[in-house]
């Protein structure tokens, strides 16, 4: 069995937010940016990553007793807060620990970078963690998931400050709403059977996932503006949102059999962890001046 650090800070299931930070350090970094800030950036993600797994499982000690391992990272019943490896008092240690490192490596980079990284730091507390708990929210654990993921493309997009398109900066929103829809989907038995409404309890997984196509067809739309009133760069990012949405949307609402999903995780991770690693190399050819985009 894996540690038990790491199967309380489950590094794998970063991937999912890896992707927007990743895009957005590609497309935003220049050959004027700060080497040291694009370290201090990854170093700060890592360090809220951590924080949020951190206080996901204090938040949902009680019911990741009850999981059996479908569709996830890992089988959350493993949890070392579950198996009482590690205790909720160190636990929170760990996460203020990551918590205040995210904070500091952040503001090594820029206030804006800071106030970004404060607002995914906060909105990783309010989705697990009661009193608010939005992750049992219906629409809300869907909100604070898109959000964050838009907070950390434009924190990536900060790094070197360029294409800063507002036009993009909306269409990443909803294709990260969109690609959170499943995920909450994958765990619907097990969220209705320990009584947590989530958005796919409360409207029902076929009902959810139908409406992905519609935020897919305002996906399309604005990526299609996007492309039409962009550089090269932008064009093939948005050409990229458009093929990948579609195909997300169609192959999901495609494997909901009743109201079970049968998405495997890998559906999600493998294509997340291509394209982040593909950005980031990207990225930093464009520091090294190895690739010049004109603008």
């Amino acid at each position: 069995m894996k540690s038990k650090y790491i199967r309380l800070l489950r590094p794998i299931a970063w991937i999912t937010f890896l992707f927007p930070l990743s895009a957005g350090f590609g497309l935003g970094v220049t050959s004027k940016s700060n080497p040291f800030h694009v370290i201090f950036a990854f170093i700060a993600f890592i360090c809220w990553m951590s924080f949020c797994f951190v206080i996901n499982a204090i938040g949902d000690k009680e019911v990741d007793k009850f999981h059996d391992g479908r569709s996830k990272d890992m089988n959350l019943a493993h949890q070392p807060l579950v198996t009482g490896e590690i205790t909720e008092k160190e636990a929170l240690y760990i996460g203020m620990i990551f918590l205040f490192s995210s904070l500091l490596f952040a503001w090594l980079i820029s206030y804006f970078f800071f106030l970004l990284m404060l607002i995914v730091d906060v909105f990783g507390y309010v989705y697990s963690m009661p009193p608010m708990r939005f992750k049992t929210k219906p629409i809300g654990d869907i909100l604070c998931n898109a959000l964050s993921a838009e907070a950390i493309f434009i924190a990536g997009l900060s790094i070197g400050g360029a294409n800063m398109n507002p036009v993009m900066i909306l269409a990443t929103f909803i294709m990260a709403s969109i690609f959170y829809i499943p995920t909450v989907v994958t765990d619907h038995e097990f969220d209705k059977k320990v009584g947590l409404k989530t958005s796919a309890v409360f409207f029902g997984p076929k009902k959810i996932l139908q409406a992905m196509y519609l935020l897919t067809v305002v996906v399309v739309t604005i990526g299609i503006i996007l492309f039409l009133i962009s550089g090269i760069e932008l064009k093939i990012f948005a050409l990229l949102i458009i093929i990948y949405t579609i195909v997300f949307t169609l192959v999901s609402n495609i494997k909901l059999k009743e109201e079970r999903l049968y998405l495997h995780e890998n559906w999600i991770l493998v294509p997340f962890a291509l394209i982040s690693a593909t950005f980031v190399i990207y990225g930093i050819l464009k520091l090294l001046g190895l690739i010049i985009i004109s603008s």
